[in-house]
């Protein structure tokens, strides 16, 4: 699963420079497109297996038993889709072993730019959860990413300023 989840960091350089409103916008449209393919996967995993069998569940207490038990296996497979992104970031940028520090300042900034973002503009009801395994799997495995966060596209988008104090 997610063997070319490396390929969402391709042109990493190009993506994190100058960003600004505008410019923002048009490479997230092209992040999007690009990984269209990636995205999908991930989210479909964790929806697949949140799907609950055709049989009908009579009780009340049933129906929410199951319901917690869809929620958790949705838990477990966004748990997977997170390590699965995670090797897959660490065998396309780890030399023995590590990743370079400011490689990976990079990485993290193009998972708060445009990963995240891209996820919860899926506009799944398992986007969170899936961004939330993401982020904690990253705060755990990779160097100074332990305070790494993750907010929608608008809000970020809202805190670029078109032009600074009537420049640019």
């Amino acid at each position: 699963m997610l063997e070319q989840a490396g390929a969402m960091f391709d042109d990493m350089a190009g993506m994190l420079s100058r960003i600004r409103k505008k410019i923002y916008g048009e490479r997230m449209a092209y992040f999007r497109q690009k990984n269209e393919m990636i995205l999908t996967e991930m989210v479909r995993f964790v929806e697949q297996a949140g799907v609950q069998k055709e049989a009908e569940v009579q009780k009340e207490a049933e129906v929410q038993k199951e319901e917690e038990a869809q929620a958790q296996k949705q838990r477990e497979a966004a748990a997977q889709v997170a390590k699965a992104l995670a090797d897959a970031v660490e065998a396309r940028f780890a030399k023995r072993g590590k990743i370079n520090g400011r490689i990976g300042m990079d990485i993290n900034l193009m998972m708060i730019y445009y990963v995240f973002p891209a996820i919860l503009l899926t506009e799944s009801e398992c986007a969170v959860p899936l961004a939330d395994a993401i982020r904690d799997e990253w705060r755990g495995r990779f160097r100074d990413s332990g305070q790494i966060g993750y907010t929608t596209y608008e809000e970020l988008s809202n805190t670029f300023q078109e032009k600074i104090l009537g420049m640019f």
